[in-house]
């Protein structure tokens, strides 16, 4: 395994026995850490970390993203920065938010607290219907129809 979740549990560790070993179709091993959030969240899918193809991809609900070594903030990159995303969600200071035509999924990103969802810019207003917005605890819930 050449990526490693030390550093996330390292900063969350009441989550070391939660990770698992998984093997990918190629034969290559990986990590994988599920932490399921408050009920209040209501989410598709909890908070989901893993090192498959040599970086990190967290998830949380319908979103996920890459944190290999050049993305970061400019301070913190790779696993780093995925620490500290992560410390976001849980905290509450970021949500995600996705759109929906339907119960067709059209895209998803993060929201910062506080923050009023926006329209994307490559959705039409035709293409989208439904706006959901879901946190850790499930306080920035929403669930907007447009």
């Amino acid at each position: 395994m050449a990526r490693s979740l030390a550093p996330v549990l390292d900063a969350f560790p009441e989550w070391r026995g939660l990770v698992r070993a998984q093997t990918a179709d190629d034969g290559s091993s990986f990590e994988i850490l599920e932490v399921q959030p408050l009920a209040a969240a209501d989410v598709t899918h909890g908070l989901v970390v893993d090192t498959s193809n040599d970086e990190i991809t967290v998830g949380f609900d319908v979103y996920h993203s890459h944190f290999d070594d050049w993305v970061g903030d400019g301070t913190s990159f790779g696993t780093m920065a995925a620490v500290e995303f992560i410390r976001q969600v849980v905290s509450e200071r970021v949500a995600v938010i996705s759109w929906w035509k339907g119960e067709q999924w059209c895209g998803s990103t993060q929201l910062e607290a506080g923050q009023k969802p926006e329209l994307p810019s490559w959705a039409g207003a035709p293409a989208i219907d439904r706006v959901r917005v879901r946190s850790w605890r499930g306080a920035l819930n929403a669930d907007v129809a447009v």
